[in-house]
């Protein structure tokens, strides 16, 4: 493989890369602030709670967050 085409692939990944990044942002950025079965707010900066609470992505799009009581 010469040069162009290592610097051609290399360049490749990076955008492919980035892409990947800002699907992540985006999903993060949508997140919902309350859960969606009782209404609870989310408070992210307790940080023993953020393990306990659920996040289900669907292919689709939407994304649910479910409290520690709603899961049982």
């Amino acid at each position: 493989m010469n040069r162009k085409q290592r610097r051609a692939r290399e360049r490749q990944l990076k955008k492919s890369g980035a892409r990947r990044v800002e699907k992540v942002e985006d999903a993060l950025s949508k997140m919902p602030t309350k859960c969606d079965e009782c209404g609870s707010h989310f408070d992210k900066t307790n940080k023993d709670l953020l393990d306990k609470w659920r996040i289900a992505v669907y292919d689709d799009g939407p994304v649910k967050l479910v409290c520690p009581v709603c899961v049982k």
